[in-house]
């Protein structure tokens, strides 16, 4: 056996690959198929109660390493990032599927298009669309215009009345709005 002390990840991981703890691990990662097109790598490892021990998913090319959430225990709503390539037809399936839309999609000063929301298990997606690059020159001419202060100002006050209720992740009558 050889002893790699480099710190390099073996083969298909990154250097950080979140876990992410559920109260169904099999519902979510059918929720993660459906809406980022995610695919499970090898075999589920269940614990004698038929839980889930042990899942990986693959999502835009990062590893996510899953289980299900012990009783007991309190939930543990992970807080994870994503970029796709389509913002809105992601949070439109994301919300087909169940999940209840924190932030709309809002293009920002720094060139992303940025949408939030919560899963049925409770996870709070960040959904980001890199649309263009920005110099830091224009971003700070950007950020002086008052509709970028309103589109930013909007982004941290949904994510900060999300922070702070205690709701069920349900999908919302309002969308469309």
């Amino acid at each position: 056996m050889t002893i790699r002390k480099d710190g390099t990840p073996p083969n298909g991981y990154s250097s950080i690959d979140p876990w992410v703890i559920s109260s169904d691990t099999g519902a979510e990662i059918e929720f993660l198929r459906h809406v980022f097109g995610a695919a499970e790598r090898g075999t589920r490892i269940l614990d004698a109660d038929g839980a889930v021990g042990h899942a990986e998913v693959e999502v835009a090319g990062a590893v996510l390493m899953m289980f299900d959430r012990k009783p007991g225990w309190p939930d543990l709503p992970a807080h994870l990032r994503v970029y796709v390539d389509d913002a809105q037809a992601t949070v439109d399936r994301a919300v087909a599927a169940g999940a209840r839309l924190v932030t709309r999609p809002t293009e920002l000063a720094f060139g992303d298009l940025v949408a939030r929301f919560r899963d049925p298990q409770g996870h709070l997606w960040w959904v980001f669309q890199h649309v263009e690059d920005v110099s830091p020159k224009e971003m700070g001419r950007r950020f002086a215009d008052p509709a970028a202060l309103e589109a930013m100002g909007y982004v941290q006050t949904s994510l900060a009345d999300e922070l702070a209720s205690d709701g069920p992740a349900t999908a919302v009558d309002d969308y469309a709005s």
